[in-house]
């Protein structure tokens, strides 16, 4: 496309690979960049109007790209990844996150429609149902240099949850596992550290996990811990023991932290078999966190090398119970499947979760992702998740190309502070690129493309 920013066409480009035929590619390509242009709500057709393919084919074959088209989002999100991370992240540890969110949507007929709880209306005391589709996403998270103070996520795999009685069902977690081990697998020199909500830190995830992928998040505070079972005496009989001497429950622990030490002196053989991974001698000791934009001096007991049976069998885990003296902050527990971690890698680490809820909400505000009025089985799995794939082409084009575009200009002296680069921001720097390019040419200083130059008008009117 003439009117596409090269460094934009270079990362389009990338995917020509993932599309089985050349006509595919040369429709999804217009389609992603009108998705980013399009100012009204994003029905396919709407999307359409402003690819500029209108005078060479049908309508239908925005229609074919969702519906019928050979290709694929995992192949496209797994290159995606590889993508974001050899730009932003060529070395060190990748940050995952996984979570899922509703997609509002409206038709019975509306293929794996259900109804779901909705997070975001519901309170503790009243809950909140709507009709729609439910997504669960995995995403990458990085801190952009441009903003220190925040992290952003970068959605890259996605499965539309299919509730029970639906052909194809699995429940969540599972969905979840698959993902992030297809993402693993595809990137076996990489370490990853998965970070997810107590919805996600069961069984089902904890299980089967590549070995370069480490999980933290929530404990349930009522779990059960264990020591490492004992080794066997020369003459005992019977097998092994799985686990070994039961911990008190973190809800038992965190009322009274001195329980612990009081065990260890009573077991004191038992306890020592960890007791080398715990310099802190299993006490509980108040220190200061230094968290993004807060200092806080948190009470917090780790626990190395101890057993959570129920989801992680005989792997050890390490457990942070933190405490504030101060009564503001709620107690948490957290896990890390890496027995050396501590309290504060582990505080910092889930920390970053919260970016995925903040790309929920831009890609359903900013980019249309409850838009498509679609209802077919590949449709429903194929258009609504494009919103998440134009969010990280996003921030993607514009972390490699902020220094060299020109910003969206915004009168207003009521601001008194500016927090940075915000992502409607981003969005706006592509979009005034991309139509400096459509108005005059590649090079920015053509005459005036007047076929444009109403497109655009058109397009502002019917906002």
């Amino acid at each position: 496309m003439d009117h596409v920013t090269v460094s934009l066409a270079e990362l389009l480009g990338q995917f020509r690979v993932c599309f089985a035929r050349p006509e595919s590619f040369a429709v999804f390509e217009p389609t992603v960049i009108s998705w980013l242009l399009c100012l009204r709500c994003r029905t396919l057709t709407e999307v359409w109007q402003l690819t500029g393919l209108g005078p060479k084919m049908h309508f239908d074959a925005i229609y074919s790209l969702f519906s019928s088209a050979q290709w694929d989002w995992d192949e496209l999100g797994v290159l995606l990844c590889l993508l974001i991370l050899s730009h932003l992240l060529p070395s060190g540890l990748v940050s995952l996150v996984v979570d899922d969110t509703l997609c509002h949507k409206r038709g019975k007929r509306v293929a794996f429609g259900g109804i779901f709880l909705d997070p975001v209306l519901s309170t503790k005391s009243r809950k909140i149902l709507r009709y729609g589709l439910n997504y669960v996403v995995v995403a990458l998270i990085l801190r952009l240099p441009f903003r220190p103070d925040r992290y952003y996520a970068f959605p890259v795999l996605w499965r539309v949850f299919r509730k029970k009685g639906q052909e194809g069902h699995r429940k969540r977690t599972p969905l979840a596992a698959t993902m992030v081990r297809h993402l693993a697998e595809a990137l076996p020199d990489r370490s990853f550290s998965l970070v997810a909500d107590s919805a996600y830190i069961n069984t089902a995830v904890l299980s089967d996990l590549p070995d370069n992928v480490e999980v933290i998040g929530p404990l349930p505070k009522k779990a059960a811990l264990y020591l490492p079972p004992m080794p066997k005496v020369k003459g005992q009989k019977g097998a092994p023991r799985k686990k070994g001497l039961r911990l008190p429950k973190p809800t038992q622990l965190l009322e009274d932290p001195k329980l612990l030490q009081e065990m260890a002196h009573r077991h004191a053989e038992e306890f020592s078999l960890v007791s080398a991974s715990n310099p802190e001698g299993w006490s509980a000791r108040e220190q200061e966190m230094v968290l993004p934009k807060v200092s806080k001096t948190l009470r917090v007991q780790t626990l190395h090398g101890v057993l959570w049976y129920h989801a992680c069998k005989q792997k050890p885990v390490t457990v942070a119970l933190i405490h504030d003296p101060d009564g503001e902050w709620r107690d948490e527990v957290l896990m890390s499947t890496r027995v050396g971690a501590t309290a504060t890698e582990m505080i910092l680490e889930y920390g970053k979760r919260w970016s995925v809820e903040l790309a929920f909400h831009d890609s359903k505000q900013y980019l249309g992702l409850e838009d498509p009025e679609v209802r077919t089985v590949k449709s429903v799995e194929r258009a609504h998740p494009m919103a998440w794939f134009e969010l990280s082409m996003v921030l993607l084009w514009y972390a490699l190309n902020r220094e060299g575009v020109e910003k969206v200009k915004r009168d207003r002296p009521w601001y008194k502070k500016t927090v940075g680069d915000t992502f409607t921001d981003m969005l706006g720097a592509l979009r005034l690129w991309l139509w400096r390019k459509r108005l005059f040419g590649e090079a920015g200083e053509g005459a005036v493309d007047l076929e444009m130059v109403e497109s655009l008008l058109n397009e502002m009117a019917a906002v």
